[in-house]
């Protein structure tokens, strides 16, 4: 079970009195503790509302008829928050433990001290669920002389630290605390708008009064916020309120300023009036540093109307309206209520945070079922995901996810895994907002991918468009751009098109020399490709060039790239062999023997060879080996040539699928018996039997057969065997 998040504390506060304050608390109140809120808790929400109004308190009245019974009764004589500071005055001793220098140690003394509490005989349940209220005191006739004689700037200033403890308890509690602030700057209105919130909601009438010292409260408050020990940030929320809807013109030029052409609206109007819009955008640019805020979608959607009919009384509008109407009060404050509690700051879009809120969820969604290993409910999940289009700091996170499941999907639900990977390129592609170097890794992701799904064509395109971003971010010798153009020669290379991947091999190959030098290992894997693809289309000659510059440069590196030797003097010995250059080669294969020895004493850990038993296979193949799938064409068995050289207890023997000469080898069954076989491994294996099958020049495909399955292994791939025998 997860551990509940802590709560927040807002403040409602407005700097004149008659804006409706009050009144949008209650209602607000109401609507956190429905069950549905949107971006809630789980579980039912829990509620404090409390009146820290002590000179005018109001909040009680609005929720007096909806008390329960037991609560009614004894409802005037309830303690409140004055009561529970005033016991907390007089439990101080001579040895108090609040120390003026140690803020720290006085947050956790007063979050002790309120946990100590019982918080019941200070909270009034409502008979709405899960919503409580904090009346401002007991209103006994020693009320007005007790708030008066109670010094908050006292306590502030002896217990440093107290009412942040304070919140901490709070916050532990209740997933919402409402606070009803006092009007004007008073100590206590500073301790609502400065000490205690999380969010404050500065709530106003259009007109000069009500604005009047908005704008400087909410600049104090976030500056000391800013200086204070507390640690939390403090966002402004505005809410316009008792708005009259009929005079339209009236309305458009105190929210955007401006002088109008009707003389009528203009007799109304403060000279050189900015409209309250612009006052808080100008207000918030300046207080969170940012250089441009449009409130204009926000102001568009809060705004409570004023309704004459809810001018008397106390009326709570969300619990008596029933219908949804788009000019409904509850309907205004329900639009509130969504901004208030799913926003970080006003400025941000509501569509734009869900839209995130969802994606992050439905990629959680299907982390899950990928944990339980429910791949096609994954696969199932993932292309609706592809649907949701994330906004772009969320692109990298929703990429991820569909990959990852195609990735799972692979032996499975091969189609499957390449239709994810289709339908996520048409999405991406379609997207302008994306930021291109974000989109070209994204798209060389899914192109290498597309390549290990067998969706050549599908690589290419991909890679070739993740080139074209990454050209256009950085240039052609960008490090990120040799990297995809290297993938898209190694798509052409794995598709057959070998024209295509020497031009582009030979490309990479001459920037990175001039850009990283000819014995740069990033240089020296291009070569190697390169001769590679040189082996495939017969030019031997220039292979073996390629092959000796590249030994040469590696011989002169450090202990550490002694692998990467071997790899080339295997290739240089297929060369050899392909020629018959059987007196060459014999010398490379002494250097390699040479080379693998020193190796072998240098050995690091993701070098290992790995050694394999027959009396090791009695429990099973390994789940790296797969079903053979189709009958081979061919079944070509691991042997030595004749007219090779002799074999003695260290020699080596190398075979390379695909390359010319290999279809003239004996068929000669090797018995691996009780025999060790140390193999270079691709992939972990258990080994009862082995059998290289190839398919046929065309087809592409190899496999290395373990008796009850085999591992797939692409065109090209060079296979090594490292074979330690004394008989044939």
């Amino acid at each position: 079970m997860t551990e509940r998040p802590l709560g927040q504390i807002i403040t409602f506060y407005s700097y004149k009195g008659g804006t409706g304050r009050t009144m949008a608390l209650a209602n607000l109140a109401c609507l956190l503790a429905r069950p549905d809120a949107p971006s809630g808790p789980e579980g039912a929400p829990r509620v404090l509302a409390i009146d820290w109004d002590f000179e005018a308190p109001g909040l009680h009245r609005y929720f007096q008829r909806y008390l329960k019974p037991e609560s009614a009764e004894s409802f005037t004589d309830t303690q409140g928050c004055l009561e529970l500071f005033e016991q907390l005055r007089q439990q101080r001793s001579s040895d108090d433990p609040y120390d003026p220098n140690d803020f720290v140690a006085n947050r956790l003394t007063a979050k002790l001290w309120f946990e100590a509490q019982d918080l019941d005989q200070y909270v009034v349940p409502t008979s709405f669920p899960c919503l409580s209220l904090m009346k401002a005191g007991r209103f006994d006739p020693t009320y007005p002389r007790r708030v008066s004689e109670f010094r908050w700037d006292n306590l502030f200033h002896e217990t440093v630290g107290l009412f942040t403890g304070f919140v901490d308890f709070l916050r532990s509690r209740f997933d919402y605390i409402l606070v009803d602030s006092r009007t004007g700057t008073t100590d206590t209105s500073g301790i609502c708008t400065m000490l205690l919130p999380d969010k404050l909601v500065v709530v106003f009438t259009p007109n000069q009064q009500s604005l009047t010292g908005i704008e400087t409260l909410a600049a104090e408050a976030v500056a000391y916020r800013k200086r204070s020990p507390d640690g939390r940030p403090l966002t402004i929320f505005p809410l316009p309120s008792r708005v009259e809807m009929a005079r339209p013109q009236l309305l458009e030029a105190w929210r955007n300023g401006g002088s109008s052409a009707d003389a009528s609206i203009a007799t109304l109007l403060p000279p050189n009036m900015s409209g309250y819009q612009p006052m808080f955008e100008r207000l918030f640019e300046n207080l969170y540093a940012r250089s441009a805020v449009h409130l204009e979608e926000y102001f568009n959607e809060v705004m409570l109307q004023h309704i004459p009919d809810y001018a008397y009384g106390e009326p709570i509008a969300v619990a008596l309206e029933t219908g949804d109407s788009r000019i409904s009060l509850s309907r205004s404050y329900s639009a509130f209520r969504d901004r208030l509690i799913e926003l970080d700051v006003p400025w941000n879009s509501l569509t734009a945070i869900r839209q995130e809120r969802d994606v992050v969820r439905r990629c959680e969604a299907i982390d899950h079922e990928l944990t339980k290993k429910s791949i096609e409910e994954a696969i199932k999940l993932s292309f609706a995901l592809i649907e949701r289009m994330p906004p772009e700091h969320l692109f990298e996170r929703w990429s991820d996810t569909i990959f990852e499941v195609a990735r799972a999907a692979k032996r499975e639900n091969g189609s499957a895994a390449s239709a994810l990977v289709r339908e996520w390129a048409r999405s991406a592609l379609s997207e302008n907002e994306i930021d291109p170097s974000s989109l070209g890794e994204a798209l060389r992701v899914a192109g290498t991918l597309s390549q290990e799904l067998g969706e050549g064509t599908l690589a290419a395109e991909l890679l070739s468009a993740s080139l074209a971003c990454f050209t256009n971010s950085f240039g052609n010798e960008h490090p990120a751009t040799l990297t995809v153009l290297d993938q898209l020669a190694s798509a052409a290379f794995s598709s057959h098109d070998y024209s295509k991947a020497r031009i582009l091999y030979e490309n990479a190959l001459q920037i990175r020399r001039r850009m990283l030098g000819p014995a740069d290992p990033s240089t020296l894997e291009t070569m190697n490709s390169l001769a590679l693809t040189l082996f495939e289309q017969g030019d031997v000659v220039g292979a073996k060039s390629i092959l000796e510059e590249m030994l040469a440069r590696r011989r002169e590196t450090t202990v550490d790239r002694r692998w990467a030797a071997i790899e080339t003097l295997n290739h240089l010995v297929l060369g050899q062999i392909d020629q018959r250059e059987l007196r060459a080669a014999r010398d490379s294969l002494a250097q390699l023997q040479t080379a693998y020895r020193q190796a072998r004493e240098h050995e690091r850990p993701d070098a290992v060879t790995a050694k394999f038993d027959a009396t090791e296979m009695a429990d099973g193949t390994a789940s790296s080996v797969v079903p053979i799938s189709g009958q081979p064409i061919a079944a070509l068995d691991i042997v030595k040539p004749s007219d090779f050289m002799e074999a003695t207890e260290h020699d080596f023997f190398y075979l390379a699928p695909g390359y010319q000469q290999v279809d003239k080898m004996v068929a000669q069954p090797v018995a691996v018996g009780e025999k060790r076989l140390d193999f270079l491994a691709l992939q972990a294996c258990r080994l009862d039997g082995v059998t290289l099958i190839w398919q046929g020049a065309k087809s592409g495909r190899a496999w290395m057969s373990f008796g009850r399955g085999a591992i797939e292994l692409p065109r090209g791939e060079m296979l090594r065997l490292y074979l330690n025998w004394l008989n044939w």
